[in-house]
């Protein structure tokens, strides 16, 4: 997945790279001392847990080894402030094409940063989106409709009075953008691991 993310983005999550070391360092040695003792049956079975045991702590932000389990700690507290972390009903294919949403805006972000998510949080986002801001969309289509030629995120030549123009504004402030949560999620990621390495450092 490509975010487009605020300028200084991608050098602050290259800052980050010797305490990903650290954090690999970390794991390698959680699981070398899990497996004392074990038989080669038993060391086997208890790798394949241990798996599964680092995916939940990047999902808590206890286990920050990559940029991926950055942005995967962050999106889960995101999603967790929101109150979106539970199961959502289905949504159509066209909440998972790529792209602009729906009265997203059209200046861009100056940085990309590609990160791999888990598919169910990935989910979750595109769900959430969609089924919070369906109310707000459909009358956005409305107002489109009524204002045919208006261009509204061009305000300089908008093409439709004041009072219509303030009335697309407000509602497109109630739409949740997808973009806007990937952009969170990396910002919410950043914070955490920050705070993990100078706690990690003793300069917390």
């Amino acid at each position: 997945m490509n975010v487009r993310v605020p300028l200084g983005t991608n050098g602050e999550l290259k800052g980050f790279k010797p305490f990903f070391k650290e954090q690999r360092a970390w794991a390698q040695e959680q699981l070398a001392a899990s497996l004392a003792g074990m038989t080669s049956r038993e060391a086997a079975a208890r790798r394949g847990r241990w798996e599964n045991e680092k995916a939940e702590l990047r999902r808590r932000g206890q286990l920050i080894d990559s940029r991926d389990a950055l942005v995967t700690g962050g999106l889960c507290k995101v999603l967790e402030e929101r109150g979106w972390n539970h199961d959502w009903d289905g949504i159509p294919q066209q909440a998972r094409t790529s792209g602009r949403s729906c009265g997203s805006p059209e200046s861009g972000w100056p940085e990309e940063v590609n990160v791999r998510l888990p598919v169910d949080l990935v989910n979750i986002v595109l769900a959430a989106c969609w089924h919070t801001s369906r109310q707000a969309r459909d009358e956005l289509e409305r107002w489109k409709a009524r204002h045919p030629k208006a261009r509204p995120t061009k305000p300089s030549r908008a093409q439709c009075d004041p009072a219509a123009l303030a009335e697309y504004q407000e509602l497109r402030s109630k739409l949740n953008h997808r973009g806007d949560v990937w952009r969170e999620a990396v910002a919410s990621g950043i914070r955490i691991a920050r705070t993990a390495r100078d706690s990690a450092t003793g300069m917390g």
